[in-house]
């Protein structure tokens, strides 16, 4: 199953940086395009619907634009990524096609031209703030921070539950659970997922680094089934993966990711759940085409992530040349395992807190808040440096 590759193919040469994503066995054919298209047009026709007509119109364009790529990240993009529109042909429920259309035209779209959702149109929710592994490019391989017991923790299920349930009432897409820990050191993780699926939240990944893939939460994971289970690795070869993600064993993780697959095709052989490797690159020593030649007979799904951004960000001298507006502002928050809410987790201390949900404060509300406002019209106006740490990162 492993194969030879050569380049990321679909990537345009001015987006070599840009996060791309690749799937191994694709289905889409000019008739299922004509098909979604159809579906939209009907949308589009349709008084009740709850879409814009602009918006509809907008997911028609990206579909009628036959330039499909693999960038499936936020950027300047005129169509759908493959695997996105892989994505909307598997889903039964032709309501779920369509809001998860309009869900990825949001996020191509709105963050490029700045434009404020009512609400975020991603949540990352971190389950826990604690690690097993002190990666070198990571938050978790600086000692001020894994070793502050006030930034350390794990997620209440009531919190989660009513972050989940807001959501749900503004009919959000999409969840991902990680940010600065270890979701799987989460002993809820599975009724995480499960209930984020009952209440409808049609695009649930996880990000995990696959040393926790036990056997027994194989099972449980793919019984809950995660829309994508992305696994986190940077290298192709045994001493560079455990040079830099310290404390992981490669053998044991290949073996991991193997009995999963095997778990899956024998008991779980309907399983929606597409897997993932996903590859930050940070250095120039990491080798994409041998590590692709590794890891891609045991994944769905093989990502680039490219990473300009330090570990030392608070440390790093300012970059008055960079003034760039941050997109993360209009297309995602970030909520730690204790409700307290970040517009990007490269500010791992949260130096830029924005609020806390809890039964006073809202998810929307910090959203549209005044600190959120104040971020964005500061970095819309090229005072992206007004604000620390913003002013020493090369942004997203």
């Amino acid at each position: 199953m492993t194969k030879k590759v050569e380049d990321m193919p679909g990537t345009p040469p001015h987006q070599k940086k840009a996060f791309s994503c690749k799937r191994y066995r694709e289905n889409i054919t000019p008739v299922s395009i004509r098909k979604l298209i159809v579906l939209v047009e009907l949308e589009k026709q349709n008084r009740r619907s709850p879409y814009s007509e602009k918006v509809l119109a907008g997911v028609i364009d990206f579909l009628l634009n036959t330039d499909f790529h693999n960038l499936e990240g936020r950027g300047m993009k005129k169509s759908f990524a493959r695997t996105e529109l892989e994505t909307a042909v598997s889903y039964l429920d032709e309501n779920l096609t369509i809001q998860y259309l309009v869900y990825r035209y949001k996020f191509a779209v709105y963050s490029v031209n700045r434009i404020v959702n009512d609400f975020p149109i991603v949540l990352a929710i971190e389950p826990t703030s604690l690690c097993n592994l002190k990666c070198t490019m990571c938050f978790q391989a600086d000692r001020s921070f894994f070793t502050s017991k006030p930034l350390m923790g794990f997620m209440d299920m009531d919190l989660y539950r009513r972050i989940i349930d807001e959501a749900n009432e503004h009919q959000l897409c999409s969840i991902v659970l990680a940010s600065r820990g270890e979701p799987m050191l989460h002993k809820n993780l599975a009724e995480m997922i499960r209930y984020a699926n009952r209440k409808r939240i049609i695009d649930v990944k996880l990000n995990t680094n696959a040393t926790r893939l036990t056997e027994e939460k194989s099972r449980e994971l793919l019984e809950a089934e995660p829309k994508t289970l992305v696994f986190s690795v940077d290298a192709g070869n045994k001493e560079e993966f455990e040079a830099i993600r310290v404390g992981a064993d490669f053998d044991k993780v290949v073996q991991n990711i193997t009995r999963f697959n095997d778990i899956r095709a024998k008991e779980f052989s309907h399983s929606q759940t597409r897997t993932r490797i996903s590859m930050t690159v940070f250095r120039a020593t990491q080798d994409v085409k041998e590590a692709e030649n590794c890891w891609s007979g045991l994944v769905d799904e093989f990502a680039v992530n490219p990473s300009d951004y330090r570990l030392d960000i608070y440390e790093h001298p300012p970059l008055p040349d960079e003034t760039k507006a941050c997109s993360l502002l209009w297309e995602r928050l970030y909520i730690w395992w204790d409700g307290k809410v970040n517009p990007c987790d490269i500010d791992y201390k949260s130096c830029l807190h924005l609020g806390t949900v809890d039964e006073n404060t809202s998810v929307q509300s910090i959203w549209l808040g005044e600190k959120m406002q104040s971020l964005r019209k500061s970095h819309s106006e090229g005072r992206k440096n007004d604000n620390y740490p913003c002013s020493q990162c090369y942004g997203s």
